[in-house]
């Protein structure tokens, strides 16, 4: 529970700086992305010396490659999205993840879901649907909104999908070695952007900038190292139920420190301040996490 609630909170506070580096500190969310993927790939070669591959059969590997591929790929999307969205709406949809968990237990472990569940789901959905498309600031809603939604309701299919692959073969594969693997390629899907027109540029001016440069190691270097360690350690040490229950308060950390950064005396971020748009989004993440906890534990 202790190492889930310490990986939940280290995770907010990189979803925070990560919009705040975004929308600062770089040209673009790609550029980031692509920076992101350097920090995961170093971050896997950190731990081939802890890493054991003996014993490791081709279908392990593949699927521990599948499951960095799929949390790269809940990357892409997320940061692209939260480019143009509040980190408040962004978090409570991508975290909606152990409801795809549990649907995918479902049909690949022959895992019973209740009706329970099946009512805890429709919440979880309701509540990350009332923040994701909550006006940012009495606006109305747009069709981008809507398309913002969908595509980080996908990235958390991607991000359940990954989580799942890493705790079915738990048994086969020790933690150092999965977190090397999964870092690796999953470092590997967010570097691929490189390859787009003017990303290369803007990763180069990012050197340029030493004050950025130093925030961007400290978030996706120090602060993902440790989010990633707690969620493995919490993975290997007690039941996904009770890790996606207690990892599903992360959008309340998201939500809370993205407003004390937006506090007038310190202006860091934009989250908005209105009362009403304030408390749709309070809901919203309210019921967002209450479902998820529900799906989880029922």
């Amino acid at each position: 529970m202790w190492f889930s609630l310490a990986s939940a909170f280290t995770f907010a506070l990189v979803s925070v700086l990560d919009k705040l580096l975004i929308s600062k500190h770089v040209d673009n969310a790609k550029v980031f992305i692509v920076t992101v993927g350097v920090a995961q790939i170093c971050l896997g070669f950190i731990a081939i010396p802890m890493s054991v591959f003996a014993g490791m059969n081709l279908d392990t590997v593949i699927i521990v490659i599948f499951s960095g591929i799929s949390s790269g790929m809940y990357l892409v999307i997320m940061f692209q999205i939260m480019e143009s969205q509040d980190v408040s709406r962004v978090a409570p949809v991508v975290s909606t993840y152990p409801v795809f968990v549990a649907i995918m237990a479902f049909f690949f472990l022959g895992e019973a879901v209740t009706i329970y569940s099946l009512i805890c789901i429709l919440i979880t959905v309701f509540g990350a649907a009332l923040v994701s498309l909550s006006p940012s600031g009495g606006g109305s809603l747009s069709r981008a909104d809507i398309k913002a939604m969908l595509l980080l309701f996908f990235a958390s299919t991607l991000f359940g999908l990954s989580q799942f692959l890493a705790k079915i073969i738990a048994d086969d594969v020790d933690m150092w070695t999965q977190y090397m693997i999964r870092g690796v390629s999953g470092g590997l899907t967010c570097f691929s952007l490189i390859l787009l027109p003017g990303v290369l540029n803007g990763v180069v001016s990012i050197f340029r900038k030493p004050k950025s440069l130093v925030l961007i190691g400290f978030t996706e270097g120090f602060l993902v190292f440790f989010a990633i360690l707690f969620f493995f350690l919490a993975i290997y040490a007690g039941e996904i139920y009770m890790v996606s229950t207690v990892m599903a308060s992360r959008p309340i950390f998201v939500f809370g420190i993205g407003l004390i950064l937006s506090l007038p005396m310190l202006k860091l971020l934009n989250e908005p301040l209105n009362g009403r748009v304030l408390a749709v989004r309070a809901s919203g993440t309210l019921l967002t996490v209450l479902g998820v906890a529900g799906v989880s534990l029922l």
